[in-house]
């Protein structure tokens, strides 16, 4: 039951991204933007836990002296946690990858057991699985959003909660919140699919019931929710607390622009800009606010043929949880429009979407700007009532449709090639690493995500650092740093603000009124000063 889903869901994964695997030790399955940021965050949640022993969420190792809660950051700590283990007998790039792999296999794995659950068939449910994780919203992500990547858990919590609702019991209350929880630790933004999902959901049953709310109250049900709200409490309610009460004390900035980010109607119907033959659809894609690893959130002709071949058949089905997924599908496209709507990358007027609305139920919601994302939650849908087309296409013996169908799916979503980075260490941070000392480095040579990276190897804190959402007093923060730089006062630097190291470009010379910092390497990529005296 699980061991072939696992190895076809690999096969498929090394099948899709050919030859990817093969450099698996030697270059990361990344970009040099967001695919660095998150390789520092598996590194920063190691170092943080096994080394510095302290809370992942806070650091000072970026944006020293005054150190940045990573709270409102894509640290996706669940990636970090696998890192931990892994980083005992693998290299850094490896287990990256490791955690890109394990995403695509869990993702279809979990799928698979959803489908699986409102089906019962197996066949289908494999193709469901193949749809979910393979879908371009997912290659997409992997370029740099590792955060995104790990859409693994969303299945495994709506199946739990599902079940919760159906035949509440103790344990499947605890499993639900724990899988909500690793939904949490992986993306804020699919936590809050989730909590929308489960209130649909439980909306839903509610109405079946034709009772409201009174079912609740029975006492099969009290003991399970309880024990769900309460492991909820110490589990994801702690993390979103804790944002919450950031947010208050010092407000989160830096969010997208919902109406760059937003759903293009047209864009589930087709292929985007990460599809293998993209150049195919670049009259589309390129039209598009935003950028492609957002933008590629195509559904494909395939599954929305088989979707309305479902909603055709839906009296044959006979399956009252259709109503269900055909719902969530179609709030979450809704939802997925964002405050404008658009089409072939034109913005149409439109008085008001229920994106906007809301945001103004839920204010918090205006940090993310990216209602595209919800396409996620649209394809979890789609995927499932996949499964009840191919399931009654098989009971009918139609298998030349359902080859036909199968093949137009895996052309609809064969990828674009994943970026393969190999990243050679300069001399220079292998100098720096070297040497003593563990106060603060003025990094001027490198770009903000490269200087992420390169501090996984020379461990020592930097000034700046390249994180999701600062916060307002970090930004007064950093607009101190920057003038004292600007105007040369690397004593102050080095006296208030426990600077020791200013590493520039070799061409690059800095002065200090009544100082003059010591050049201790140089060489035709960078020099590297001491601010010691």
């Amino acid at each position: 039951m699980v061991i072939f889903p696992l190895l076809f869901y690999l096969i498929c994964f090394s099948l899709l991204t050919f030859p990817l695997l093969f450099n698996f030790s030697s270059h990361f399955f990344a970009d040099k933007i967001d695919g660095l940021q998150n390789i520092w965050n598996i590194w920063w949640t190691n170092k943080a836990i096994t080394e510095l022993h302290q809370s992942p969420w806070h650091t000072t190792y970026l944006h020293y002296p005054y150190g940045t809660t990573l709270l409102g950051h894509t640290l996706n700590p669940f990636n970090g946690f696998i890192g931990i283990l892994l980083l005992k007998f693998l290299t850094l790039t490896k287990t990256y990858n490791f955690v890109v792999v394990f995403s695509f296999i869990t993702g279809g794995l979990t799928s698979f057991f959803l489908a699986y659950y409102f089906t019962r068939s197996y066949w289908s449910s494999i193709a469901a699985g193949y749809i979910f994780t393979f879908s371009n919203f997912h290659f997409a992500h992997a370029v740099g959003h590792l955060n995104l990547t790990s859409l693994e858990w969303i299945p495994l919590f709506v199946l739990s909660w599902f079940m919760l609702l159906s035949k509440p019991r103790i344990l499947t209350a605890l499993f639900s919140s724990l899988a909500l929880f690793l939904v949490i630790l992986c993306d804020y933004y699919y936590f809050f699919y989730c909590c929308l999902t489960a209130l649909i959901v439980f909306s839903w049953f509610c109405i079946q019931k034709r009772n409201n709310f009174y079912y609740l109250f029975r006492k099969n049900y009290l003991k399970p929710l309880f024990a769900f709200f309460a492991l909820f409490l110490i589990t994801s309610g702690v993390l979103i607390l804790a944002f919450y009460i950031s947010n208050l004390r010092d407000p989160f900035v830096g969010a997208h622009k919902a109406e760059k980010y937003s759903l293009d109607l047209l864009a589930p119907f087709i292929p985007g800009g990460f599809w293998r033959f993209a150049y195919l659809t670049k009259f589309f894609w390129s039209r598009l606010p935003g950028n492609i690893s957002e933008s590629s959130v195509h559904i494909g002709l395939g599954v929305c043929g088989i979707i309305i071949y479902v909603w055709i058949k839906r009296a044959v089905i006979k399956d009252k949880t259709l109503n269900l997924w055909f719902f969530l599908m179609l709030f979450f496209i809704i939802l997925a429009l964002g405050p404008k709507l658009h089409i072939f990358g034109k913005v149409i007027p439109f008085k008001i979407l229920p994106y906007t609305i809301l945001t103004e139920i839920i204010p918090i919601i205006k940090l993310s700007g990216v209602p595209v994302r919800m396409m996620v939650m649209v394809i979890l849908a789609a995927s499932i009532l996949c499964a009840y087309g191919f399931k009654l296409l098989i009971t009918h013996r139609k298998y030349f449709i359902v080859t036909i169908l199968l093949f137009i799916i895996v052309v609809e979503y064969l990828p674009a090639p994943l970026p393969q980075l190999k990243i050679h260490t300069p001399p220079y941070v292998e100098y720096l690493k070297k040497l003593p000392g563990e106060k603060g480095v003025f990094d001027w040579r490198n770009k903000s995500s490269m200087a992420l990276y390169f501090q996984t190897i020379h461990e020592k804190p930097i000034g700046f650092g390249y994180i999701s959402r600062w916060t307002r007093k970090l930004k007064r923060n950093k607009k101190i740093i920057k003038n004292l730089v600007k105007n040369g006062r690397y004593d102050v630097l080095r006296d208030d603000y426990h600077f020791q190291y200013v590493m520039t470009a070799p061409d690059i010379s800095i002065e200090s009124e009544g100082f003059t910092p010591e050049i201790i390497y140089l060489d035709n990529q960078a020099k590297i000063y001491s601010l010691s005296e």
